[in-house]
């Protein structure tokens, strides 16, 4: 057996402390998760993707992947590789947005994290899909409308004490619909009139992107798969 061939050095320490690791260090998800009471070293450390062939991990670890790339490739390989360092568990942090792909394949983040879920479904039965929400420190944060999110306590929470629909689970919602006022009747209108054009053009909501940029521009955050994937969660859990 060559070096390339090699299996990946065996780091598994049965007396080793429990831990949880965060892959994805520079992360805007962890840059503002690491700032919660609850999350605090050393029982909770971050590493970046390119740390996973290196770092030490034990057969005790419980991995937080919150690293994301637009190449499939990538985030398969980045999976694959965290499947032979021999940690107690894997979890995939997803998105809600995913549900977007169900309708449309236009839009690219939803498209590669779903592709990304089914990469980490096929591994082994330790490895777990986290999916959560547009996040948020205060609801001042969200964007007027119906909203599904998820709280930074909330996810601190779950971390420290992780609970799964039944033994076995693979997968767990983490959100839930927070509603926010509009800031204007101008802006209400406008989602309004953005919520009739979306379903206008069903399958096709991509044509929508240069009215997102005029409203990204606005520094609105209600509109395209944003929208699409709440609209999609609320219809489905109402």
């Amino acid at each position: 057996m060559n070096a390339e061939e090699a299996p990946p050095e065996d780091v598994s320490d049965r007396h080793a402390s429990a831990r949880d690791v965060f892959v994805g260090r520079h992360s805007s998800v962890w840059q503002t998760l690491s700032r919660c009471t609850a999350i605090a070293p050393p029982r909770v450390q971050a590493i970046g993707h390119e740390d996973v062939g290196t770092f030490g991990f034990t057969s005790a670890d419980r991995v937080w992947v919150l690293s994301y790339s637009r190449s499939p490739d990538a985030n398969r390989a980045l999976l694959d590789k965290l499947s032979r360092r021999l940690v107690r568990e894997i979890v995939y942090v997803s998105s809600s947005s995913t549900i977007v792909a169900a309708v449309t394949a236009c839009y690219e983040y939803p498209r590669v994290k779903l592709r990304a879920e089914l990469d980490a479904l096929a591994l082994p039965a330790t490895t777990r899909i986290l999916t959560i929400g547009m996040m948020y420190e205060s609801e001042l944060q969200l964007p007027g409308g119906r909203n599904v999110a998820t709280s930074y306590a909330e996810l601190a929470k779950f971390v420290t004490m992780p609970e799964w629909p039944e033994e076995g689970g693979r997968r767990k919602c983490l959100f839930r619909v927070v509603e926010r006022p509009f800031g204007s009747s101008l802006e209400r209108w406008a989602y309004w009139a953005y919520a009739q054009l979306m379903r206008l053009l069903a399958s096709r909501p991509c044509i929508l992107r240069p009215l997102d940029l005029i409203l990204r521009a606005l520094g609105v955050r209600w509109y395209g798969y944003v929208h699409l994937s709440n609209r999609l969660w609320i219809s489905t859990t109402s």
